[in-house]
Formats: structure tokens, C-alpha cells, sequence
């Protein structure tokens, strides 16, 4: 790793224990009903990532810089890691006795749609190299390989309703190297630099608020499907 990496890392371990104190606080009474609420929330996470990338790797292309051209390589080649976990979260939430049809017609918590929001107005207003900050939380620090035979065992969930905890203990090990690789090879400015690590931090602070949200609504998951978008006339 050279400075910029290493640089990112800083930031980020400032922040982390943030979140890290809050998702331990979340797990140290699991029940099946909060694994669901936290696999909803996830959810409404993960299904953007595809969607947030392609509009990054868009925006990488309508610029003329060196930085945005050899941005959307690396993002050309992270999008491919990314399709079809969204489906491997629903499948965890059918196995643990969620409701999926009841989920996707639901309306996903306004802390979700905060923490992806502010990253399409990044990539659109500012630089689209804000992304990584954004990816560097949630690919860098993956989940401990123990997490998932814990919660499996508190809250009697048949194991294989824990594939994406699992999976991911091993899989965001190889994707974090490879986004730092990625970082210290992209010419970066201090402005990009800056914005990156904004965009992690601020992904941070909203991915805590998340969790506190997650832990309050846990017996009124998943959000109501009362509300009706109005008919245009």
C-alpha cells in the first residue's frame, strides 16, 4: 500500500469504532425478528450497489479527465464482484422465515435511502471517485467468520440462513485488497483524496444510525405497505 491507501485507512479507523460499538451492541441479543430487520435493511443496501456503480462508471465516462478514465476501469471490473448479492440476502431472508414478497412491496427505511442518497449526488455534483469511500466501508471491514455461527446458535435460524455473512467473511477480504490496490494506482489529487474520505466517513455515521433504527423497529419489520405512490391523472 502507498499514502493514499494508507491515508484512507487512517480516517476510516478513526470513525469505525462508531459503527463497530453499535453492530456489537445489535448482536449481543440477536433474535430471529432483528436478523430479519438487519437482512431488510441490508437489503435495501445492497440491491443499490449495481445501480450506484453503473451511474459512477457513467459519470466516469462523460468526463475527460485521467482520473475518471481510469476510475471507471476499475469500476467496469468491481461491478462484475457485485451482481447478484441482493438476491443472496433475499434468499437468507426466506430461509429465515421472512416474507419476501412482503419486503420488496414495502418501503425501505429513510436511513437506507440517506446513506446511498448522498452518494448519487457525490458522483453526480462532485466527482464520481467519491464511490470508493463509500466501498471502502463496506467491503472493508468484513464480517468476522464467527458472527454468523453465533447468531445462528442465539437465535435457533437454520444455519444456511447465514450464507451471506458467511460468504462475505471471505469474499470483502479480497475485494478490500483490491480496492486499495486500485486507490494508490488512480492519480489522485487532494480534492479527490478529501472527498473519498468524506464519503466514508459520512457512510459511517449513516450505516450507525442504521443500526440504531434497525435494533427500535425490529417488531414492526418490515415497513408497512399501506402507503400508495398517487396516480397521475
Amino acid at each position: 500500500m502507498t499514502a493514499a491507501s494508507r491515508r484512507l485507512q487512517a480516517k476510516v479507523g478513526l470513525a469505525m469504532p462508531l459503527l463497530l460499538t453499535r453492530t456489537a451492541a445489535m448482536w449481543s441479543e440477536p433474535t430471529p425478528a432483528l436478523y430479519r430487520a438487519w437482512l431488510a435493511a441490508l437489503h435495501g443496501m445492497v440491491c443499490a450497489t449495481v445501480p450506484l456503480v453503473l451511474d459512477a462508471t457513467t459519470a466516469c465516462l462523460a468526463r475527460d479527465d485521467c482520473l475518471s478514465r481510469e476510475l471507471a476501469a476499475y469500476l467496469a471490473h468491481h461491478v462484475h464482484d457485485e451482481y447478484g448479492h441482493d438476491q443472496d440476502v433475499l434468499d437468507d431472508y426466506a430461509r429465515a422465515g421472512g416474507d419476501v414478497d412482503e419486503l420488496l412491496l414495502g418501503t425501505q427505511l429513510p436511513e437506507v435511502a440517506a446513506v446511498v442518497g448522498c452518494q448519487y449526488y457525490w458522483i453526480r455534483h462532485a466527482h464520481p471517485v467519491a464511490l470508493l469511500g463509500h466501498i471502502a466501508v463496506l467491503e472493508g471491514h468484513p464480517p468476522p467468520a464467527g458472527l454468523a455461527p453465533h447468531l445462528a446458535r442465539r437465535t435457533g435460524l437454520p444455519y444456511d440462513a447465514f450464507r451471506t455473512l458467511t460468504r462475505h467473511a471471505t469474499l470483502d477480504r479480497a475485494h478490500r485488497e483490491e480496492l486499495w490496490r486500485a486507490i494508490d494506482a488512480l492519480p489522485l489529487t487532494p480534492a479527490a483524496e478529501e472527498l473519498i474520505g468524506l464519503s466514508a466517513l459520512t457512510t459511517i455515521q449513516g450505516l450507525a444510525h442504521l443500526v440504531d433504527t434497525v435494533q427500535s423497529k425490529e417488531r414492526s419489520w418490515p415497513p408497512s405497505t399501506s402507503w400508495k405512490p398517487p396516480v397521475s391523472t
